[in-house]
């Protein structure tokens, strides 16, 4: 939810920057901005922030970006130093970018910098194939009552839970996880009916 959100709130933040400039006049145009300048700044920080959405290392969703006459600046926190430096040599090398101020901050010991609910959209993505993949190849066999089963993923590690009818089943939900793509580990919870 936070990040669709966020995801509104930059749509928002780019048609507030461009309104304004819009209405400009020829004569305003040497005291402020023109609309000319903020179109560019914006498409610079789109650039950056559509960069790090697809980057697998970084989540878009807690680096801030903000451009003002080709510099740009960077806030937010990130997992660690090597993040913080490709997060500010992407923003370098995008076009029109004339200086970065990179201020991201390390998140504290201990900690990634990242909610388990503010996932990457990589990782969301993943974890979302590799649920239904798993509730998918359930269905199919015929040995397992899918109906049954919960299956949960979280950066590549599968929770089932629920009842089964037998040790059998329950073992071959297991294994029907285990080999899916996609899956690191299975935590089995499932429950045989006494």
């Amino acid at each position: 939810m936070n990040r669709r959100i966020d995801q509104w709130l930059m749509a928002l933040a780019v048609i507030a920057t461009l309104s304004p400039g819009c209405s400009q006049t020829d004569s305003r145009a040497n005291e402020e901005r023109t609309a000319g300048d903020a179109i560019h700044d914006a498409s610079i920080t789109m650039r950056i922030k559509t960069t790090y959405l697809f980057n697998g290392h970084l989540n878009p969703f807690r680096i801030n970006v903000d451009t003002r006459d080709g510099v740009v600046t960077l806030h937010g926190t990130v997992p660690s130093g090597v993040h913080r430096d490709l997060a500010g040599e992407i923003a370098k090398n995008a076009d029109g970018v004339t200086e970065v101020d990179n201020e991201l901050r390390i998140a504290p010991a201990g900690g990634d910098g990242l909610d388990p609910a503010d996932k990457s959209f990589g990782d969301a993505v993943r974890d979302a194939t590799t649920t239904a993949s798993i509730k998918l190849a359930l269905a199919f066999e015929r040995g397992v009552k899918a109906s049954h089963i919960a299956v949960h993923t979280e950066r590549g590690t599968v929770t089932l839970t629920g009842e089964v009818d037998s040790q059998a089943e329950r073992q071959l939900a297991a294994r029907i996880a285990r080999d899916t793509d996609g899956v690191v580990h299975v935590v089995n919870q499932l429950e045989v009916r006494g």
